[in-house]
């Protein structure tokens, strides 16, 4: 039994980075973090959380897609300058394709409507 206490305990994960502005990302002052948390609840349950806060100097209402690995994960809606996406696996929630596992994300890339790159960070 303790093998198998052992192969769920190593999903389990506390990382946060710091997103990178590209040069279009400078033009509206974008910052951002991710944090993605795992933690082993049950033999069977592993709760996973997936943060991003990002701000920028973009009227409210704009939109920005994020992507885990290349994946769609989501959009960033700006109010105020800031905006959040924020995923978990919790009551029959189903993380995004590339999100899923949130130990597993390599790359996170938050993009404009036109898609060009504003925020990029590596795990």
């Amino acid at each position: 039994m303790m093998l198998g206490a052992a192969s769920f305990a190593s999903a389990d994960c506390d990382k946060t980075i710091r997103l990178v502005a590209s040069p279009a990302g400078k033009v509206i002052a974008a910052d951002g973090r991710v944090r993605v948390r795992a933690q082993t609840r049950t033999p069977t349950f592993v709760k996973q959380n997936y943060v991003l806060e990002m701000s920028a100097l973009v009227p409210n209402g704009t939109t920005f897609m994020v992507f885990n690995n290349g994946l769609p994960a989501g959009t960033v809606t700006i109010t105020f300058g800031v905006g959040r996406l924020a995923l978990d696996n919790e009551a029959g929630h189903v993380l995004p394709a590339g999100t899923d596992p949130v130990c597993s994300i390599k790359t996170v890339i938050v993009t404009d409507a036109a898609g060009n790159t504003i925020l990029s960070g590596t795990f």
